[in-house]
């Protein structure tokens, strides 16, 4: 059975995720690695409607997707 999981679109669905600590998968939405999960290292630290920062790195919310896997 493969996991599943809740792609996070809201800021209300980052603030709730983010205050939760749970971790997140992010996933590359374009270029190469399309589908390809790039970093699943820790918690949502920061975000705006332009990027989102996990483990003291930021990714663009247009160019990646985010998820945490639900258990």
């Amino acid at each position: 059975m493969s996991p599943s999981y809740k792609v996070l679109e809201s800021d209300a669905e980052f603030l709730t995720i983010a205050l939760k600590q749970s971790q997140v998968d992010i996933i590359e939405r374009r270029g190469k690695l399309v589908g390809c999960i790039i970093d699943c290292e820790g918690p949502i630290q920061k975000w705006s409607p332009v990027s989102v920062k996990v483990a003291d790195a930021y990714y663009m919310r247009y160019e990646f997707e985010f998820r945490m896997v639900m258990a």
